[in-house]
């Protein structure tokens, strides 16, 4: 029994890291999701669940994502975002 996020999977391959720590994406994988010498990736990884894996997410891909969900350029939203965690609170300051 799988994981239903696993159902829509679909194996493409094995890379391996190279002496300058790159990766090759498999040739198929890269003509289907229209990934082009120059693209940029955000790499991604949370140690919640453990070292698992690694997540690379298209930049402008999660720019627009970022857009349509929090109404602003990514830049601004991870600005707006590390004010808030430098911000004192409320609380600290009565």
């Amino acid at each position: 029994m799988t994981h239903p996020a696993f159902d829509k999977m679909k194996y493409y391959g094995d890379s391996v890291i190279g002496e300058k720590g790159q990766i090759v994406i498999p040739a198929e994988l890269r003509k289907k999701f229209g990934i082009e010498t120059g693209d940029r990736f955000l790499v991604m990884a949370g140690e919640k669940m453990g070292a698992w894996g690694l997540m690379l997410v298209k930049a402008d891909v999660l720019s627009r994502i970022v857009e349509d969900v929090f109404g602003g350029r990514l830049e601004e939203v991870l600005a707006r975002s590390r004010a808030e965690e430098t911000r004192p609170s409320e609380a600290l300051q009565e």
